[in-house]
């Protein structure tokens, strides 16, 4: 994203790579989650590997044998879930006071086509991404 005052936040996927446009090797997130990842040229996360923009993992995988409804996370991947999203908004809260804003996904973060945490289907989960997000409120 051009405008960076801005922090920008995408959904992700825990394998960090959809898509198939190299993410350049100096961004932070391949320093973080590796190199050799991609984004994709539509979804949320086509904002991947900008230095301005930064990820909740609202997807467990996104490779070919998990896509879609397969990959998505349940209530009962609340731990793995909570230690992923933990490291994900800890990344955040370290770079937000670099930014002017923080500027979500038109839509939210919540329900997506892919993913679909909601109150409905993942209470446990979309419950303590709620309180998350919250907390971004107080910075």
């Amino acid at each position: 994203m051009e405008d960076k005052n801005s922090m920008y936040i995408f959904t992700d996927n825990t394998d960090r790579d959809s898509g198939k446009s190299l993410i350049p090797s100096t961004s932070w997130y391949s320093q973080k989650y590796g190199e050799g990842k991609h984004y994709p040229s539509m979804t949320t996360a086509l904002i991947r590997g900008l230095d301005n923009a930064y990820p909740i993992t609202t997807q467990r995988w996104y490779n070919s044998q998990h896509k879609g409804i397969t990959g998505r996370w349940t209530d009962d991947d609340f731990d793995e879930f909570k230690k992923v999203i933990d490291d994900d908004f800890e990344e955040i809260y370290k770079h937000a006071k670099n930014y002017k804003q923080i500027v979500f996904p038109i839509g939210g973060i919540f329900n997506s086509k892919i993913s679909q945490l909601n109150k409905v289907r993942t209470p446990k989960l979309y419950s303590y991404l709620m309180e998350k997000c919250k907390t971004l409120l107080s910075i």
